[in-house]
């Protein structure tokens, strides 16, 4: 049985007033989107892992997700409107 994660990174950051999404919002000299990945990546347990991403930065995400070594991203998909929108999305793509 395969186990996969959805990594929803898919809010704005409006609330933040920043220029991009929260999840590329910088925490010491790297994105907010490093951690998460590199931890679910390292999980034994989990076999695949889809990011939820704001429309517009699924590349960004794949990209940052290659320089961190993330071998078990098998996708990025555009996220909704609202997060539970992003969840379905994930969901329905794994």
């Amino acid at each position: 049985m395969s186990v996969w994660a959805i990594l929803v990174a898919a809010g704005r950051g409006e609330r933040l007033g920043l220029d991009r999404p929260k999840a590329f919002a910088n925490l010491g000299d790297e994105p907010l989107l490093a951690e998460p990945l590199r931890r679910l990546d390292a999980c034994p347990w989990i076999d695949s892992i889809v990011v939820v991403a704001p429309p517009g930065w699924e590349e960004p995400a794949i990209l940052l997700a290659e320089e961190e070594g993330c071998g078990k991203v098998r996708a990025c998909v555009a996220g909704g409107e609202q997060r539970s929108d992003s969840v379905q999305i994930g969901r329905a793509h794994v």
